[in-house]
Parts: structure tokens; sequence; C-alpha cells
């Protein structure tokens, strides 16, 4: 990825030069069609702005990144992300040990159409399933909401399959850490601003806006494998460290290790104005449950294992 001019080479936005995914492209057009284009396209079909609105509403809410990391729609993101429709009180309540979201609230991500349509446009998808780990805390102020203890700040989502029998476009998974030194390199929807919106005879219409990818480069600094028990750092659950520039948005963003081939981390945390920041382990997230009422002993670790799904398992020294 080539800079644009005028940007810092460890934080940017790049040019679009075209690419070609495979040098074998699927039977089915509508994933020939996304197995090429400009470098930027390519990489916003698998990362994604994670956005919210409430029906009647005149404005989408820009919320951090994600990523999607299966074929079939499953998406990562932080867990405080999710957890904002109900900690900005707009769309979330509690309902015993779960949060469930009003019927009116829209809240999923935009995955980017390719160029090659003819237009410039986006498809939204709804989360339909979401698991954050962790536990309730009751406050003992009646003012006062109660919060959210997180096991972990990876959280899983589930969205649709892509239309037309196509597939989305996943990236590689790690269960390694990071290893101080290593170079970490994430890539989210920085200051991505809310999108305006208004209601028309023929429903909602959005108006033009920049949905910009940005790549941050930083060192890894120091790892928290036991952060879970000991608490060293404010970034929940086993977290590392990285001397990158993080501004608000990117928050839920990859982290990606072994020079760019695999995700290890989550962005968690990070310091306005400063270039520090914390992720979230991927790794030890891989084992937690994704239990629904009829399916038990399914986990990330499993879904890739057993590939029914779409998700890639890489293998290889350092990966």
């Amino acid at each position: 990825m080539t800079p644009k001019p005028g940007f810092d080479p460890d934080y940017f936005t790049f040019k679009g030069e075209m690419e070609l995914l495979t040098s074998t492209p699927s039977r089915n057009i509508h994933d020939a069609l996304a197995s090429f284009g400009p470098a930027d396209f390519l990489m916003k079909q698998s990362i994604v702005p994670v956005v919210a609105w409430r029906e009647g509403e005149n404005f989408i809410r820009c919320i951090g990144t994600a990523s999607i990391v299966s074929c079939s729609g499953y998406v990562m993101t932080a867990a405080h992300i999710l957890m904002d429709p109900f900690e900005s009180g707009y769309g979330a309540t509690r309902q015993g040990n779960r949060m469930v979201l009003a019927d009116t609230l829209n809240f999923g991500v935009f995955v980017s159409y390719s160029p090659a349509y003819g237009t410039r446009g986006f498809r939204y998808f709804g989360f339909h399933k979401f698991w954050l780990w962790g536990h309730w805390k009751e406050s003992p102020l009646i003012y006062e909401k109660d919060g959210f203890e997180y096991l972990t700040d990876v959280a899983i989502c589930k969205i649709a399959e892509m239309p037309h029998g196509a597939a989305h476009q996943p990236l590689n998974l790690s269960l390694n850490q990071f290893v101080p030194g290593e170079a970490a390199y994430s890539l989210g929807y920085a200051e991505m601003a809310d999108v305006p919106m208004e209601y028309g005879k023929d429903g909602m219409l959005i108006q033009e806006f920049e949905m910009d990818l940005f790549v941050s480069v930083g060192e890894v600094m120091r790892v928290f494998p036991e952060n879970h028990l000991q608490k060293d750092v404010p970034a929940p659950g086993p977290s590392f460290d990285f001397k990158a520039k993080i501004p608000g948005k990117m928050s839920g963003a990859p982290i990606f290790g072994a020079h760019g081939a695999v995700i290890r981390g989550v962005v968690s945390r990070s310091f306005s104005g400063e270039r520090h920041a914390f992720g979230a382990m991927l790794g030890p997230a891989m084992g937690l449950p994704l239990d629904e009422p009829q399916i038990t002993g399914r986990t990330l670790r499993t879904l890739m294992e057993t590939g029914n799904e779409g998700m890639a398992r890489v293998q290889g020294a350092g990966l």
C-alpha cells in the first residue's frame, strides 16, 4: 500500500492502485467482481465501519471499525463498540444477562460495492447475532446505569451472507500473540464523521460522505497475557500496547502482525494526541463460547478447524 502524498509513512490513507486478489476468479460473477479493483475497495470489503441509527433520525452514527472473518459473515470488533447503544443510551436495554437492541435500531456495518457495478455505494448488513464476554455490575446508585465488566474487548457478530450466492471476503486470523518489537498494522475508519440523511417519498436518502480507510503502523511494546487476572493496564482482558497513532472511530479495527499477513488483535484503547494504544489479544478469545440456545461447544477455533463457515486456517512460521 502506497501512502497518498502529504501523509506520514506510519499513519496514512493509501492510493487506489488496481489489484487482483486471485489468478483464478470465481465463476460467480459477483464474486469475480469482488476480486479485483482499487486496493482501497478490496480492503473495504473486509474492513468495515460499524454504524447505528434509529428509525426517524436524520443521521447515521459512525461508531468504530470491524473486520469480516468468514465467508458466511462472522464479524469481529471491540466489545465496547457493541455496547455503545446501551452505554450511550440510544437503542439498547439490559434484560437479565443480555443486552437487547431496540426494534427501531439499525446496528451493523457498511460493505462497499464493487466499482465494476458502475455505481458508488455500499450494502448495509445488520448484526442479527453477537457475542461478548464478561459480567454485569449493578450500580448501587439509583441514577446510575448498570455497567459491564469485560473479560476481553474482542467481540464477535454475525451478519447475513452476501446476496446472489456470493461470499464475504474474510481476513486471516492468528492464534499467536504479538511479541515485543514486532510491527503492528492497524486499519480503520479514523475520525469518520456521522452521515447525514433525510427521508423522501421513496424512503431514506443518504447524502454523499467520506469513508476513508487509514493505516497506522507502530511497534509492539509489551504484552499482558494475564491482564484479565492482574489488570496491569486499562484495556480489558489479555492485551498488548503499541506505538501508533489511533484516532477515534478506529476502536474495533483489526491489528495485523507477521508483516500484515494475519490479525493478532483488535484496537481497544488509545490516547488522544499520543502515539500509544492498547490492543485486545485475539488468541485467548478464539476459545470463548459462541453458544446459542440450541448450539453449544462452538468457538472461533472450532469454526476455523471445521471449515464450514469459510474461515481461513493459516499455518506457517511466524504466523
